[in-house]
């Protein structure tokens, strides 16, 4: 009798032990099929983010010449204006004063127009925390700041909405290309189009107060030419000189 019970107890025994391991085994099962799920989730998000990084790179090649050449043309200007003399020479009653305030504006709307092009393109890009892109994107929004900022004074406060305007406003497309109108077409249409701003514009670049905006303005600008012309193919000696 005690042999029978000893055996029952057995079976007992390993029928609890061999339903424990099945338990074990199947929350095992379960954490690695839900590490499993986990792993491929992290997976396809870090594909999905590698890939917007690669359109916003994209992006960022179609357009890294054009704005190079608008940022670095305006920090040419303003480099004139702060250190050569550009407003004292050609301002007042100089025979090319309204050239040179047209330039000037035109030189400003530019660099607005392939900023609103690239932000277009660029917007619904979640390119993450790094690569090129996302520091671009932080310089030219630095500059966007420093137009705005009211704390440097009214003289050339140009408010985020008036930027892009100004901006849209430049953007033409041309043979199935979105492009920022030249200065010929800029001259033609400046009278009427952007007449709210050029006489602001000019005569506050004559405002002592502006100077501090418009330095702020151009070292970024070339901040982001050296960020635009890495490898300092077009404009590393001229910059050297700004």
């Amino acid at each position: 009798m005690s042999v029978a019970w000893i055996g029952f107890a057995g079976g007992v025994f390993a029928a609890l032990l061999s339903a424990l391991v099945a338990v074990r085994q199947s929350r095992m099962d379960e954490r690695l099929m839900r590490l499993n799920h986990e792993l491929e989730a992290e997976q396809q998000r870090r594909a999905a983010l590698f890939d917007r990084q690669m359109a916003a790179e994209e992006v960022l090649t179609r357009y890294r010449q054009p704005l190079a050449a608008a940022a670095y043309e305006l920090q040419r200007r303003l480099y004139n204006i702060l250190e050569l003399g550009f407003v004292e020479t050609f301002g007042g009653e100089h025979p090319r004063s309204e050239e040179a305030a047209r330039t000037t504006l035109f030189r400003i709307a530019q660099y607005f127009g392939w900023s609103e092009i690239l932000h277009r393109d660029i917007q619904f890009l979640d390119f993450g925390d790094d690569g090129a892109s996302r520091t671009v994107e932080r310089v030219q929004r630095q500059i966007s700041e420093q137009f705005l900022d009211s704390a440097a004074g009214p003289a050339l406060m140009l408010w985020r909405d008036e930027q892009r305007a100004i901006g849209e406003l430049m953007i033409v497309e041309e043979h199935g290309k979105v492009l920022c109108m030249g200065y010929a077409r800029f001259s033609a249409c400046c009278e009427t189009t952007f007449a709210p701003w050029l006489d602001r514009l000019w005569a506050e670049i004559g405002d002592p107060v502006a100077r501090a905006r418009m330095r702020a303005v151009q070292h970024s600008l070339c901040e982001l030419v050296r960020l635009l012309d890495a490898r300092g193919v077009l404009y590393a000696e001229e910059l050297a000189r700004a």
